[in-house]
């Protein structure tokens, strides 16, 4: 389980990261530059390793890239300035997880049991819990972050509801499952277009560069873009999926869903941010959730 704990390290990291270079470049084109830098280390794997990422069933990872990598990270970028890193990663990791269960029933005929159901109660307990933290700045920019996050989370259901699709079409074709990295470069196919989209049409008025901050940081910014890019897009994605590929979903979503802990230590560590109590509490009870909510 070694890549599945290492991409709720390399996610929660990413987003400590993704917080950093948002106030550097804003959310858009942070988010933007961090998949190219994903896109390009990732292909420069598959190619020089001559991997065959197009299977059957490519189109899910396609249509998951653009729902998870795309709409969902947009969501994710835009939540983080407003409600902050804790709050926004366990909307987005544990709210992600009962709606993969309602997409995977609806896509693949996975009915819920009670016990499902009553995981699901759990995490929405845990989120309302963490809801309760102290907020500061406007109370309707707060609002406006936690529909972000639970957007977020919805895309990031999407994304992984993907990698079942692509599996059981592969075996349907008797086909061999590609790798993580092979899987990741496809749904960064399909999420970098919408990015780019959404960036073209947001800065449409005020120019490309209209929120980078000035004068620019040249010793710094670009290297959270970096490590965001890197530990996110590229390395996080590919341990996610080679997880999936060799670990039932169940167990890797249960590692996985330590991503809003780590985070908050990091938050504490890097921003000097101490956490409340309270996403402490519904950090803990949301993840309990997941696990219950994974357990067959």
């Amino acid at each position: 389980m070694e890549y599945a704990l290492g991409a709720a390290f390399l996610y929660a990291w990413s987003v400590t990261c993704a917080r950093r270079s948002s106030a550097y470049h804003g959310p858009d084109l942070a988010n933007l530059g961090r998949l190219l830098v994903g896109i390009v280390l990732v292909g420069l794997v598959v190619v020089l390793s001559e991997r065959q990422p197009f299977s059957a069933g490519w189109g899910w990872l396609i249509l998951g890239g653009a729902l998870g990598l795309g709409v969902g990270d947009i969501a994710l970028f835009h939540a983080l300035p407003r409600i902050g890193v804790g709050l926004t990663m366990l909307l987005t990791q544990c709210l992600a997880a009962p709606f993969a269960l309602i997409l995977e029933y609806q896509a693949l005929g996975h009915s819920p049991n009670g016990a499902q159901m009553l995981a699901a109660l759990v995490i929405l307990i845990g989120v309302g819990v963490a809801l309760g933290a102290p907020a500061e700045g406007d109370p309707a920019d707060r609002r406006t972050g936690v529909w972000l996050g639970v957007l977020s989370a919805l895309g990031q259901a999407c994304g992984a509801v993907s990698t079942p699709l692509t599996v059981e079409a592969c075996k349907q074709a008797g086909e061999t499952i590609p790798d993580g990295f092979a899987q990741a470069f496809v749904r960064l196919l399909g999420g970098v277009p919408v990015v780019l989209l959404f960036l073209l049409w947001a800065s449409r008025k005020e120019g490309l560069l209209a929120k980078v901050r000035r004068p620019y940081a040249f010793g710094s910014a670009p290297w959270w873009m970096l490590m965001n890019g890197i530990s996110g897009p590229a390395l996080g994605v590919a341990c996610y999926q080679w997880a999936l590929t060799q670990h039932p979903a169940a167990l890797v979503l249960s590692v996985v869903a330590l991503t809003p802990l780590i985070g908050l230590v990091m938050q504490w560590v890097i921003e000097g941010q101490r956490p409340s109590w309270r996403l402490w509490l519904g950090g803990a009870i949301g993840i309990l959730g997941v696990i219950l909510l994974t357990r067959p």
